[in-house]
């Protein structure tokens, strides 16, 4: 077995401090999702990072739409346990044929986690604004993961071959 320490994973881990950091000075809430968004979009360079940030926010946009949807149904069948049960699935199901239908296939996880983490964990005492909170945080999270790679170019084909020929060497 290899541990590797490589850049991107100090990028990510600075990223994820930047955001946990910026979340206790600005007292913004719990930083998870804006966590997770830095991590689920933090590739090895800018344009990557930029694309896996698109399609991140498009797909937390989404499942937070969702999940004002589910707001919606629970508040007005007075917050019913069959609410859950059927609601959540129902709308789980659509939001990935949603996904499917534009060609955001990279965000159907992604939006399928949002959705759920922000219907499954809205206090009762909230509700659109929770939703509109999270998914601003998303774009907080992708924000430091681009941040983290601006200046950084794909691998040339001439550096692939290095580093394939140092593993193969090994």
């Amino acid at each position: 077995m290899q541990f590797r320490f490589g850049k991107r994973t100090i990028k990510t881990g600075i990223g994820v401090f930047i955001v946990i950091l910026g979340f206790a000075i600005f007292h913004r809430g719990n930083p998870m999702i804006a966590s997770l968004a830095a991590v689920f979009a933090l590739r090895s360079d800018f344009e990557t990072t930029v694309h896996f940030g698109k399609s991140r926010i498009l797909a937390n946009t989404l499942g937070g739409l969702f999940a004002v949807g589910y707001i919606l149904f629970r508040d007005i069948f007075h917050n019913t346990s069959v609410v859950n049960v059927i609601v959540i699935p129902i709308l789980l199901m659509l939001l990935i044929m949603l996904n499917d239908a534009i060609k955001n296939n990279n965000g159907v996880v992604g939006a399928s986690a949002a959705f759920l983490m922000i219907a499954l964990t809205v206090p009762e005492n909230q509700s659109y604004f929770y939703a509109l909170d999270r998914v601003v945080d998303t774009f907080i999270g992708v924000a430091v993961a681009i941040m983290m790679n601006i200046g950084t170019k794909p691998a040339t084909p001439a550096e692939i071959a290095v580093e394939v020929e140092k593993e193969i060497s090994k």
